[in-house]
């Protein structure tokens, strides 16, 4: 066997060995639904599971026992949603289609207000949302580069162009500021209401993920070709890490930084995820996520202190991972 054929076999093996020998699945905890789901989310302490799918239903549930705990009703329902998030605490649902931003109280179980975007360009439409942690602020971007920034007990809005593609990411850090991303590259911190960045770092090509964790301080962010970056919140220089990787590229989708460790979890496209140390950027190895059709990929994922890791997919299946096996929890 000559060397030049020999390479890419032995680089098969040294990737088993780094994941294929170790099982981190435990298994498959729920199916949530028979239909695939075009978003689903867990809250951020990991009590809820919300679900959206292709018709546009949305249901949230019970993440210890998965009891339904509401849905939106046929006569509320809002006509063709895409977007689909929980705020912080639990307590509100957010959906949007092209052109409407709808809010539910989900104890309450009822239908909040219902309100237009729009953007500069009159062809723009919904592609982000988010809604600040005192559920008092929200953030509408639009295909065409806007951001609308407005005030809901107030109902005023402040809108700007800071993008020149469709914004793809937008997360408050506090009630106060955000980070928003686009398909252009630019990455920013910004003011609630102003239109000035306060920091801003434009990427060769459209940013793919953008994951916070505010209680460490950091984030992570990755653009659709080589760069993929651990950084510091506040922006410091010569603090951020490369995840390095021996492929000739990897595309990064959802990510999740576990809770009191230095791991950083990634998905892909397909049913992949990834592990990764987050002090040096190396790969600690990438598994398989069970599946029930090959187009399948995780689309939210949670970690508690007990190193426990769950991921939910777009077959609606909500699987378990044991994290501790990796001697680094």
């Amino acid at each position: 066997m000559s060397n030049l054929k020999l390479i890419p076999f032995l680089f098969c093996i040294f990737m088993l060995g780094c994941s294929g020998e170790l099982t981190l699945s435990k298994g498959k905890v729920i199916d949530l639904s028979n239909e695939p789901l075009l978003t689903a989310q867990f809250s951020k302490q990991g009590r809820l599971v919300l679900i959206m799918d292709f018709k546009g239903q949305a249901h949230v549930y019970k993440a210890n026992n998965f009891e339904k705990i509401f849905e939106v009703s046929v006569q509320e329902k809002l006509v063709d949603p895409k977007l689909a998030i929980l705020s912080d605490d639990g307590s509100k649902l957010i959906l949007a289609n092209d052109r409407d931003v709808a809010i539910w109280s989900v104890s309450g179980k009822v239908l909040i207000g219902q309100t237009q975007f729009f953007g500069v360009q009159s062809f723009a439409t919904i592609s982000a949302v988010s809604i600040s942690p005192d559920n008092d602020k929200l953030l509408v971007g639009m295909s065409d580069g806007t951001i609308n920034m407005a005030t809901i007990s107030t109902r005023l809005n402040n809108r700007f162009k800071p993008h020149t593609r469709p914004v793809t990411h937008l997360k408050f850090i506090t009630n106060e500021n955000y980070l928003s991303a686009s398909q252009d590259g630019k990455f920013a911190k910004r003011i609630f209401a102003s239109p000035e960045p306060i920091l801003e770092e434009e990427f060769p090509h459209r940013i793919t993920s953008l994951v916070v964790d505010v209680e460490s301080q950091r984030l992570f962010v990755s653009d659709a070709l080589k760069s993929q970056l651990v950084k510091s919140l506040s922006g410091q220089p010569g603090k951020s890490i490369q995840l390095q990787y021996m492929a000739r590229f990897m595309v990064f989708r959802q990510g999740h930084f576990v809770e009191h460790s230095n791991l950083l979890v990634t998905s892909s496209s397909k049913n992949h995820i990834s592990i990764w140390d987050t002090t040096t950027g190396e790969e600690l190895g990438t598994w398989q996520s069970q599946i029930d059709t090959s187009t399948a990929t995780v689309l939210s994922m949670y970690s508690n202190d007990r190193g426990e890791l769950f991921t939910i997919n777009s077959d609606a299946m909500i699987e378990k991972w044991d994290l501790t096996q990796l001697n680094t929890l």
